[in-house]
């Protein structure tokens, strides 16, 4: 199942069963856990767990409801989320890297 965007979402961060979930939902639209593990195949023990810690990221949205329904959110969205979480630590890394140069440059020993 889309093995290599899988592996994309891999290098940016997502766990394997997050990846799976989003390009899942991405092709259900809306979706039940049980639907999404039908789907994907992740571990239903593991479903609920994944889905809240996504929607804490922000990667899908919950439909309240008995039972509740995801969605990813959309993949522009995603992806500029990360881009601009990505741009803040590499810049604050960069703080830290300079100030700790500084440190080194000038330490006697």
């Amino acid at each position: 199942m889309y093995t290599e965007l899988i592996g994309k979402l891999k290098k940016l961060g997502f766990t394997e069963n997050e990846a799976k979930i989003y390009v899942g939902l991405l092709n259900l639209g809306e979706a039940t856990a049980r639907e999404i593990h039908e789907f994907t195949c992740v571990p239903r023990p593991k479903i609920y767990a994944t889905l809240e810690r996504m929607s804490k990221k922000n990667y899908i949205e919950v439909i309240e409801g008995t039972p509740a329904y995801f969605r990813s959110v959309n993949p522009e969205q995603l992806t500029e989320r990360l881009r601009d979480e990505f741009l803040f630590s590499l810049n604050e890394t960069l703080k830290e890297l300079n100030s700790a140069s500084y440190g080194i440059k000038n330490r006697c020993c």
